[in-house]
């Protein structure tokens, strides 16, 4: 299969996705292209609405790319080859290469919770916040402080069972 897909597309997707607990990343709001002469590429990723610590179909500590296991009747289910990849030795090992390299620089968990901290400072500084509430906010008492804290633990909680699980691979 590796003389038809760019593997460190799906590699970099794959983490992207996992990171981030993207429910719809690969069944739903997926795209690939493939250039001429070139092999089928993964990408972009989008589309987090039900991702990180919301849409509760996938535990914790399991990968969604098992969605399957989880969740036995829907209409999108996850495509055979995302389970069938993670057989593969040649794959899990860019993987962990992949993740390695990433977690000592843009994934590492400094790096995430600073950026997660300049994001929200420049959406309150803007009024984002102020506007968004006013807008959106019809009465659910949605906490935006409450809410950055939750999405800084979700990350150290993911990144954590993520490290373990990829380093057993």
């Amino acid at each position: 299969y590796t003389d038809y897909i760019d593997l460190e597309s799906f590699v970099d997707f794959f983490i992207l996705n996992e990171l981030c607990r993207n429910i719809d990343g690969y069944r739903l709001s997926t795209y690939m292209y493939k250039d001429r002469g070139e092999k089928l590429k993964m990408g972009p990723v989008w589309d987090f609405n039900i991702g990180f610590f919301s849409g509760g179909r996938i535990p914790m500590d399991d990968w969604v790319i098992n969605y399957n296991l989880h969740v036995d009747r829907d209409a999108w289910m996850m495509p055979f080859w995302w389970p069938r990849l993670m057989e593969d030795p040649g794959f899990r090992l860019m993987l962990q290469s992949r993740w390695n390299n990433l977690r000592s620089g843009v994934l590492s968990l400094s790096e995430m919770l600073w950026m997660v901290d300049m994001d929200a400072a420049s959406l309150r500084n803007s009024g984002a916040v102020t506007r968004n509430y006013k807008r959106w906010d019809k009465g659910i008492g949605i906490d935006w402080e409450s809410s950055i804290e939750q999405l800084k633990s979700y990350l150290e909680e993911r990144v954590l069972w993520m490290d373990e699980t990829i380093s057993a691979l």
